[in-house]
């Protein structure tokens, strides 16, 4: 079996940031030795700093390599290549294709895009073309009549590992505040015209009943599969409350503070959008994700729509806020692994996957990414 030393005196374990080699025997690492300076036949990447690979359960990139432009369809092949290029290079060793059934976005009828996009990914992880492994995250839309015919048939997807329960009408939960909604779409230069066919669409056809039944038959559905389940954009405590008898083990997004602090009380894993801690705010003005770090309720951060701001965030808990490197980077690893179930990666310790990230600190503190190995082997 080959096996790889490789040095940093910046290594960050789960115990603390420390020089050391990490073996690498295979896939897996083997042992994290403390040294001062490298062995001879190791590499040796002193000056930069060695994290376990990142883990993003929460990104739409994929949709935007899907359609690039609105109107401007891509194959679905070609769009799992530019997302995973773009994800991998950005540290992100797994990462959760999270898409969405229900909607429109830009032109993009997510209903018949949702099957072209899965079949474009597995085939390409498939064929040893993916450079990052590949996992499915589905967002439910509970107000979709046809959510469970849309669910359904990827059942038995191996990649299929999240679940989301979601409620994106106007004056609920993350557009609570329907002027502030209305404020964001004329600040993005949208027409009169479209701003109401945009509330009309989103408002139409949202029956409580629906909304109701379909969230217990997709709670239904994951206890059935195993799968994990996130509440996503909870705003008050009652929505925390229902969540936990759901069996959540996720609050994904949170639009309070309050509902971040009870989801917490309940053991659960709170996540937040990286761009918006990197930002220092929401773009929809809702929960800081700095606000929720320093109140302690932070345990997660996804990409949601940038895959840089992972590694940029992390190290901005370091630098602006003083935490530890190990609880930085635990939040983009470890964190989000250990809340899907993922025990064997998001840590540089033994018997972990061989996922590495070499970063360099550049102009202004920025983590850039140099060398991305994945089980082992480099793959950026």
């Amino acid at each position: 079996m080959t096996e790889t030393r490789i040095f940093s005196d910046q290594v960050v374990t789960p115990e603390g940031q420390i020089a050391a080699e990490v073996i690498v025997r295979g896939e897996t690492i083997a042992a994290v030795e403390p040294k001062s300076a490298p062995s001879a036949a190791a590499l040796d990447w002193r000056g930069d700093v060695l994290i376990p690979g990142l883990v993003d359960i929460h990104t739409d990139n994929l949709e935007k390599h899907y359609q690039p432009r609105p109107g401007a369809l891509w194959d679905a092949y070609g769009a799992a290549l530019a997302h995973d290029g773009q994800c991998v290079t950005a540290g992100i060793t797994t990462v959760f294709d999270s898409l969405s059934l229900h909607g429109r976005k830009d032109g993009l009828d997510r209903k018949d895009a949702l099957g072209p996009m899965i079949a474009g990914v597995d085939q390409a992880q498939k064929d040893g073309a993916l450079r990052a492994d590949h996992l499915l995250h589905l967002r439910c839309e509970v107000t979709n009549p046809e959510l469970l015919n849309l669910l359904e048939p990827h059942a038995d997807n191996p990649r299929l590992k999240l679940l989301s329960i979601m409620d994106h009408t106007p004056g609920q939960r993350q557009t609570a505040n329907v002027e502030r909604m209305h404020e964001r779409l004329v600040a993005a230069g949208r027409s009169a015209e479209e701003i109401e066919e945009i509330m009309a669409r989103r408002h139409a056809g949202r029956d409580p009943g629906v909304a109701y039944d379909n969230r217990r038959k997709v709670v239904a559905f994951a206890r059935e599969y195993g799968l994990p389940l996130a509440a996503h954009d909870d705003e008050t405590l009652e929505h925390v409350d229902e969540a936990q008898d759901d069996g959540c083990v996720i609050a994904e997004f949170p639009v309070t503070l309050p509902a971040a602090r009870k989801a917490r009380e309940y053991g659960m894993f709170v996540a937040m959008g990286a761009p918006n801690f990197v930002r220092g705010g929401s773009h929809s003005g809702n929960l800081s994700a700095r606000e929720a770090a320093q109140a302690d309720a932070l345990d997660i951060l996804a990409s949601d729509y940038v895959p840089l701001s992972m590694i940029r965030s992390a190290f901005m808990l370091i630098d602006d806020l003083g935490w530890t490197p190990q609880r930085a980077i635990a939040t983009v690893a470890s964190g989000p692994a250990r809340s899907v179930g993922l025990t064997d990666r998001g840590e540089l310790a033994a018997g972990q996957r061989a996922d590495l990230v070499r970063v360099s600190r550049r102009s202004g503190g920025w983590p850039a990414p140099v060398e991305v190995w994945r089980q082992g082997a480099r793959v950026a």
